[in-house]
C-alpha cells in the first residue's frame, strides 16, 4: 500500500513537472466558419494578444461545415494536450444538440473561459426602407413568405431568434439560412433581403456609413460603442418573452489536464484583459469581458432551457 501511496505520488509529480513548460510549441485555434464572419472577425483580433501571452505562435485553422459541427467535432477528436483548440460562440453547441442527434454535447468539451458577448441583432439595407422592426414584421404580414430573414445557419442564435419574431409577433418572414455570417453579411450589404439577423455587432461599419440600420435587437445594446444604436428596442419591448446573445471563448477536448485548462485559463485571461484586444474590441463595437472556465460552462446550460421553449411552440412542426 505504502509502494502504491509513493508511486501515484511520483507520477503526479512527473506529470506536473511535464507539463511545467506547457505551452512550448504553436497553438492551434479552430473556428467552424468562414473567414469574415464576426467569430473569425473576433478571433482574428484575439490571435494576436493569446500569442503574446502564451509566449507561443498561435494559428487559425478555418474548419468549416455542418452548421459549425465539422469544426467541433475534429476539436472533439484531437489530442487533448492544450494545443488544439475551438475558438466558438456559445450558441452553436446549444442550438445543435436543441434540435439535432449530435457526436458531441456540452459535456463533450473542457471550458477555458469566455471573452467577448455581444446580442444578436436584426439589420435592413438602408434601401429597404424599415423604420423599426416593427415596420418590418407588420409588412410580412402583408405578404406571407415573401420577405426573407437571413439567419448565418440553422439551429443558431440567428434561426432561433428569427422563429421566436415570428412565432411571437406572428410575423410571416421566410427564413433563410446562409451558410455562416460571411455569406449573409454579403447578402445584406447587397440588398438581397430583407432584414438580417446575426450576432452585434458584425457589419456595424457598414452602420456608420449609412449603408445598414440597425432596426432591433435580442438584448440590450446598451454597451455597443456606436452610441445611435445604445437605446433600440429589444425583443422584450416587442413584448417578445426572448433574449438571444452568443459568447466566444475557448474550447478544449475532454480530458485536458487540470494543469493545462488551468495554465490556459491563465492565458486567456492575461489576453482577454489586454490593451490590444480592448483596443480591437472597442474598434469592432463590444468592450471584451472575462468570464472563467465555469461561467463560460454555465451559459451553455442556461441557454438550452430558452431554445428548448422555443423549438417546442415554435419549430418543431
Amino acid at each position: 500500500m505504502r509502494f502504491l501511496i509513493i508511486f501515484l505520488a511520483t507520477i503526479g509529480i512527473m506529470m506536473q513537472t511535464s507539463f511545467a513548460g506547457f505551452p512550448d510549441k504553436t497553438i492551434r485555434l479552430i473556428v467552424p466558419w468562414k473567414a469574415g464572419g464576426g467569430t473569425d472577425t473576433i478571433a482574428r483580433g484575439f490571435v494576436s494578444a493569446f500569442a503574446d501571452a502564451a509566449g507561443v505562435d498561435v494559428v487559425i485553422s478555418n474548419v468549416v461545415g455542418g452548421a459549425g459541427s465539422k469544426g467541433l467535432i475534429q476539436v472533439q477528436q484531437s489530442k487533448n494536450d492544450g494545443y488544439t483548440l475551438l475558438l466558438n460562440g456559445t450558441d452553436t453547441i446549444i442550438g445543435l444538440n436543441t434540435f439535432k442527434k449530435m457526436p458531441f454535447t456540452a459535456d463533450s468539451f473542457e471550458y477555458v473561459g469566455g471573452m467577448y458577448t455581444t446580442p444578436t441583432y436584426v439589420l435592413a439595407n438602408k434601401k429597404r426602407g424599415y423604420k423599426s422592426l416593427s415596420d418590418a414584421i407588420e409588412k410580412s404580414k402583408k405578404r406571407p413568405g415573401e420577405l426573407i430573414a437571413g439567419v448565418a445557419a440553422k439551429y443558431n442564435a440567428h434561426d432561433v431568434m428569427a422563429h421566436a419574431i415570428n412565432g411571437y409577433a406572428g410575423a410571416k418572414f421566410r427564413i433563410v439560412a446562409f451558410g455562416g455570417g460571411a455569406n449573409l453579411k454579403k447578402a445584406i450589404l447587397g440588398n438581397e433581403i430583407d432584414i438580417c439577423i446575426i450576432h452585434a455587432p458584425v457589419a456595424l461599419a457598414a452602420v456608420k456609413e449609412g449603408i445598414l440600420d440597425v432596426i432591433g435587437t435580442g438584448g440590450s445594446l446598451q454597451n455597443i460603442t456606436y452610441g445611435p444604436a445604445k437605446n433600440m428596442k429589444t425583443l422584450n419591448d416587442l413584448n417578445i418573452p426572448a433574449e438571444i446573445g452568443v459568447t466566444r471563448g475557448l474550447y478544449a477536448p475532454k480530458g485536458t489536464p487540470k494543469a493545462i485548462m488551468e495554465k490556459l485559463s491563465q492565458i486567456m485571461e492575461k489576453a482577454a484583459k489586454s490593451e490590444k484586444f480592448s483596443k480591437f474590441g472597442n474598434n469592432f463595437g463590444f468592450s471584451p469581458v472575462w468570464l472563467t472556465g465555469k461561467e463560460f460552462r454555465a451559459l451553455h446550460d442556461n441557454g438550452m432551457g430558452q431554445y428548448a421553449d422555443i423549438k417546442a411552440k415554435f419549430m418543431s412542426k
